[in-house]
């Protein structure tokens, strides 16, 4: 039986030279999407998700993305054409490009917290992989005792982010993951 090499996932901030690497990667290699709405999610990300947010990426040995996870922070404000855009990920909401209404839109919930905008994971980068694009975020929310919740296109990992702690919230808007601060114990 041969031996499997295990190394850690490591992440690391994106650059805008990884965009379409990780449009590519969140898009499930979907080949409507690609023509359709992927020049609109390269823009957001670029413009936004690099500029507002944090995106975090894990790649293999050969240099591809095994992960990727697109944050944004408490009090990000979004043009509703870009959200739209992120919506699309995963074939919700309009599947035609509408005209976005030109004012920003506060996300929601209402409370100060971190959104997980958008996850996505290869078959070999799984778990391990997620786990190392979450982490720098995670701490994050931990230390400033605040709230994150995953947005519609994210809460398709449901089941991977129930290791973190992300569980259904029921508050009217359907796929809303929440997750709780992790109390550290300082005598540790």
């Amino acid at each position: 039986m041969p031996l499997v090499s295990s190394r850690p996932a490591t992440a690391r901030r994106a650059r805008l030279q990884d965009v379409n690497a990780i449009v590519r990667l969140l898009s499930g290699g979907r080949r409507q999407f690609a023509e359709e709405a992927q020049p609109e999610l390269r823009l957001t990300l670029a413009h936004f998700g690099l500029e507002t947010g944090e995106v975090w990426v894990t790649e293999s040995p050969a240099g591809t993305l095994e992960a990727a996870a697109v944050w944004l922070p408490p009090g990000a404000v979004i043009d509703e054409g870009e959200y739209r855009a992120l919506l699309r990920l995963h074939e919700i909401g309009p599947s035609e490009r509408t005209p976005a209404t030109h004012h920003p839109v506060r996300l929601q919930p209402d409370d100060d917290h971190w959104l997980l905008a958008a996850l996505g994971t290869t078959a070999d980068g799984g778990p391990e992989a997620a786990g190392a694009v979450l982490a720098p975020v995670l701490g994050l929310i931990d230390e400033a005792m605040e709230p994150a919740y995953a947005s519609r296109p994210a809460s398709f990992q449901a089941r991977l982010l129930s290791r973190w702690g992300f569980v259904p919230w029921s508050d009217g808007r359907p796929g809303l993951l929440r997750r709780e601060p992790v109390v550290r114990d300082a005598a540790v």
